[in-house]
């Protein structure tokens, strides 16, 4: 299990800026998804519709990936045993 002090100094090295070198973590999906939604209102703004609709399926699971891996979380700190 990865605390968010983890994740803070796994971003702080330069040798995990390759693919796969950060762990899916609560706090790094919720990085992720908040570039997501960034990169959303930019194609709202700009007008592309149907990227704007790949992009809410993308964000969707991603979303659904967050709220699991927090409940796991939250388990393993209710039951540190287990």
């Amino acid at each position: 299990m990865h605390s968010r002090m983890d994740d803070r100094e796994i971003r702080k090295d330069a040798k995990n800026y390759r693919f796969g070198g950060f762990p899916v973590t609560p706090t790094n999906l919720l990085i992720l998804i908040s570039n997501l939604e960034g990169a959303y209102q930019e194609l709202k703004y700009q007008g592309f519709k149907e990227d704007m609709e790949t992009l809410e399926k993308i964000k969707k699971g991603y979303y659904k990936l967050y709220f699991k891996k927090l409940k796991e979380e939250k388990l393993k700190n209710e039951n540190p045993n287990t």
